[in-house]
């Protein structure tokens, strides 16, 4: 039954009527009795299968935006592993330059030591001094 068909009348029938109405005329009523009742459950059915229809669409909707969402969260869990990787190779780098420039100041202040301790000009090295020798000479008095 389609929604443009109108409902049979409801067909109203009371004990007074079994009693007082010809036999033609109660068949003619069940019969209409009937027609409603029949239009009544196809448009149930029509209704349950509109209904059931709609609910299936909705599901498989929901099952692939569920898969959609999984997806891109492989993905997003993918590229965070990524940057925690690059991370972690930046992290050691800079250790790594933080070791050799550590190296290279520790080199560099030795060489300058070396150099302050032994001087052409002078040939004596700082160490060779005393305090009291460094004080006296500097004041005499």
């Amino acid at each position: 039954m389609s929604n443009e068909e109108p409902l049979p009348k409801k067909v109203r029938l009371s004990e007074t009527d079994f009693k007082v109405m010809a036999r033609d005329e109660l068949i003619l009523r069940w019969k209409q009795y009937e027609a409603y009742v029949q239009a009544l459950e196809s448009k149930y059915t029509d209704l349950n299968s509109t209904d059931v229809t709609s609910l299936t669409e909705s599901e498989e909707k929901l099952k692939q935006q569920q898969q959609e969402s999984a997806r891109r969260e492989n993905i997003l869990v993918m590229r965070l592993t990524t940057k925690e990787q690059q991370m972690q190779e930046c992290t050691t780098q800079i250790q790594y330059l933080k070791q050799v420039q550590q190296l290279n100041k520790l080199e560099q202040a030795q060489n300058e030591l070396s150099a302050w301790k032994f001087t052409p000009d002078r040939g004596l090295m700082a160490s060779d001094y005393s305090e009291e020798v460094a004080t006296s000479e500097k004041f005499p008095f």
